[in-house]
């Protein structure tokens, strides 16, 4: 008898210790360290680009290699919206950092790639054109502007995918192309009497190359554009051969936005 129930007792044992481990699984609760956060903080964390933060209208918080959070600041923001939205691509703080690293002033770059393709990185390369791309450049002369950037900072290297032409589908990397052109043309445009030269200022020379950039640059408004560029560029850039110089940028600074006053070389 005694046997029995000794297995008896065993026998419910189980039953007892699987109900004792359920039922503490059901009251289990989740502690956050100081609650919940009431708002989102929005970090930014590229690869070689050390400590820097954005400028952003938010909450920002410097992430060090480790993790930890070295300083969390609120700034009220006062970037174009042309840099809003390069900022809202992937790769738009790092286009904006690699401008800066070359003294090309963020703004002026998210305007040319607002008027080029919306920001948006779009292959357009065809049998009869090389021209590709966020920021809308040719081959040649992106290879060209990127060598020239790399050889005057060679750090630049380190935060791009590709130093050869097959990087120029990457936005990050045209971006450091597309920067050290608007410088050359912001250089050339001082040369030809502008001090201070803007993303407006510089369009004709990014749009139709160096000697009609400068020409348009300081034309007088009411100079016809058919002065300084042939009939089918006027037409495959969708202007019409009766359009002022003066309209010609009116239209251009409406695509711009407050960033077609934004000078070229940082300060």
């Amino acid at each position: 008898m005694l046997v029995r129930k000794r297995r008896s007792a065993w026998k419910v044992w189980p039953v007892l210790g699987s109900s004792f481990f359920i039922y503490p699984a059901l009251a289990q609760t989740v502690n956050v360290p100081a609650g919940l956060p009431p708002t989102v903080n929005a970090t930014y964390q590229e690869v070689g680009m050390g400590g820097w933060t954005p400028p952003t209208s938010s909450t920002t918080q410097q992430i060090s290699g480790s993790g930890s959070v070295v300083s969390t600041t609120t700034t009220n923001g006062s970037s174009t919206d042309a840099l809003q939205s390069m900022y809202s691509q992937s790769w738009g703080y790092a286009a904006a950092q690699n401008a800066s690293t070359l003294g090309v002033n963020p703004d002026a770059l998210a305007a040319t790639c607002v008027v080029e393709s919306g920001c948006r990185n779009v292959y357009t390369a065809n049998g009869n054109s090389s021209i590709t791309g966020a920021f809308q450049m040719s081959n040649g002369t992106y290879n060209e502007a990127l060598q020239k950037a790399l050889a005057s900072n060679p750090s630049l290297a380190s935060s791009i995918t590709n130093t050869g032409v097959s990087g120029q589908q990457d936005p990050a990397t045209q971006a450091v192309a597309a920067a050290q052109y608007l410088k050359d043309a912001a250089t050339s445009l001082q040369n030809a009497g502008i001090s201070n030269p803007t993303a407006l200022d510089t369009r004709a020379y990014y749009n139709f190359g160096p000697q009609r950039g400068a020409q348009i640059a300081t034309a007088n408004d009411s100079a016809l554009m058919s002065s300084y560029v042939p009939s089918n560029q006027l037409a495959s850039n969708g202007i019409s051969s009766g359009e002022t110089v003066g309209q010609w940028k009116s239209s251009i600074a409406a695509k711009m936005g407050s960033a077609a006053s934004s000078p070229i070389l940082s300060s």
